[in-house]
């Protein structure tokens, strides 16, 4: 288990492959990556696509947040998706709209503990984003919660302007 993993430096930009016909070719400015945090940090729920052994894709909204570098998520070990991310840790998520787009790639990993450390920022970052649950660092101890490490995240705020694909590069 990896207490914290964080991202530290920006990641690495450029546009991402699409094919002529989409009408891109002329874009010409880039996504900050500042605006994809500021996104992952304000924005409720995150869609989580996750596939199993059979290899069948299931999407679903989830609250998550956003710390670190890391999103985390919760979810009972007994969810069919908690297991499909045992199985499988590539996941893929999705921020709502479709005009202000973010979709990450990248891997899940089911925390079975965490540092008091990090269950305290935890549970502050879900009292200011989710104050009705009234989280406590207990909470957060484990198991879970489930820490999304992105590889890939693709964005823009205009599509033919400013299509942009980061890449983290992880060991």
């Amino acid at each position: 288990m990896t207490d914290r993993p964080t991202t530290t430096a920006e990641p690495a930009f450029d546009r991402p492959a699409i094919p002529p016909e989409y009408g891109v070719s002329k874009a010409s400015d880039f996504v900050r990556w500042a605006h994809v945090e500021e996104r992952l940090a304000k924005d409720r729920v995150y869609w989580i696509v996750t596939a199993g052994a059979d290899g069948r894709p299931r999407a679903r909204p989830v609250d998550g947040m956003y710390v670190d570098g890391v999103i985390y998520v919760g979810g009972s070990e007994e969810t069919r998706w908690i297991r499909d991310l045992v199985a499988n840790p590539h996941v893929s998520v999705h921020l709502d709209g479709v005009v202000d787009v973010v979709i990450i790639e990248g891997e899940a990993e089911v925390l079975q503990g965490t540092s008091d450390e990090l269950a305290e920022q935890l549970a502050a970052a879900s009292n200011a984003k989710f104050p009705e649950y009234g989280m406590t660092a207990d909470s957060f101890r484990g198991p879970g919660p489930v820490a999304i490490r992105p590889r890939k995240v693709v964005a823009w705020t205009d599509f033919t302007k400013d299509p942009t694909r980061f890449r983290f590069e992880r060991p």
